[in-house]
């Protein structure tokens, strides 16, 4: 079986940086998701190629970066609803230095 995952820019630092330090534990170095109800609205005023790219992506994994607050990428699942697309966290671990680091 073939895998596939597409990498993408998001260009919404903020709501990104809002969604990490919400959906993550950050005692000690490393931090650990918080549960799986975090989402991040893929916003199609401030993301519109982002939104034009996830439409259709029900279900799919994609791994996002923005330079502003990662360092290489971070994965979600793509949920599409009623024309809304929310990004739900999937990578289990990070580190924050100067920008964030998934794995």
């Amino acid at each position: 079986m073939i895998k596939h995952e597409i990498k993408v820019e998001m260009k919404d630092s903020v709501s990104l940086r809002n969604l990490i330090e919400s959906a993550y534990n950050m005692e000690g170095e490393e931090g650990t998701i918080i549960g799986n109800e975090h989402r991040l609205l893929v916003n199609p005023v401030l993301d519109d190629e982002l939104f034009r790219v996830l439409t259709g992506l029900h279900n799919s994994t994609v791994k996002v970066f923005n330079t502003e607050v990662i360092d290489g990428t971070i994965r979600f699942m793509v949920s599409e609803k009623s024309g809304e697309i929310n990004l739900s966290p999937i990578s289990v671990r990070c580190i924050c230095e100067d920008r964030w680091i998934f794995y």
